[in-house]
C-alpha cells in the first residue's frame, strides 16, 4: 500500500469544499435557528416573569382593597351598631318617660280616689253617728 498524493489532495480538497458546502448550507441555518429559538426562549422567560411580577402586584392589590374593604365594613357595623344603641337608649328613656308619666297619673287618681273615698267615708261617718245618737237618745 502507497500513498498517493493526489487522492490525499483531492481528499482535503473535496473535504473542504464540503466543509464550505455544510458551513453555508447546514451550519449557518442551524445556528440562525437555534439563535431565533434561545431568543424566543428568553423573550417568553422575560414576558412570563413579567406577568408573574403583574399577577403578584394585582395580587397584593387584591388583597389591599379587601383589608380597606374590611375596614370600611367593620366602620359601618360599628357605626350601625352605635346607631342601635343610641336608637335602643333613646327609646328606653322615653318607655322610662313614659312610664313616669302613667305612674304620675295613677298616683294622682289614687289621690283623687282617695280624697273622694275619705270625703265619702267622712259624711257616712256624720250620718252614722247622727243616727246612733238619735237612737240613743231616743231609748233613753
Amino acid at each position: 500500500m502507497t500513498i498517493q498524493i493526489s487522492i490525499v489532495v483531492w481528499t482535503v480538497i473535496c473535504f473542504l469544499v464540503l466543509m464550505l458546502i455544510l458551513k453555508n448550507l447546514l451550519f449557518k441555518p442551524v445556528l440562525e435557528v437555534m439563535d431565533k429559538r434561545k431568543e424566543k426562549i428568553e423573550r417568553a422567560q422575560a414576558k412570563k416573569a413579567e406577568e408573574e411580577r403583574l399577577i403578584a402586584e394585582h395580587q397584593q392589590m387584591l388583597e389591599e382593597k379587601k383589608t380597606a374593604l374590611a375596614k370600611e365594613q367593620q366602620k359601618q357595623v360599628k357605626a350601625e351598631a352605635e346607631k342601635i344603641r343610641s336608637n335602643s337608649k333613646k327609646t328606653i328613656e322615653q318607655a322610662k318617660q313614659d312610664r313616669l308619666q302613667e305612674m304620675e297619673q295613677y298616683r294622682a287618681k289614687t289621690a283623687e280616689d282617695h280624697e273622694e273615698i275619705l270625703s265619702s267615708l267622712t259624711s257616712h261617718t256624720k250620718k252614722l253617728a247622727a243616727v246612733f245618737a238619735d237612737k240613743i237618745i231616743s231609748q233613753q
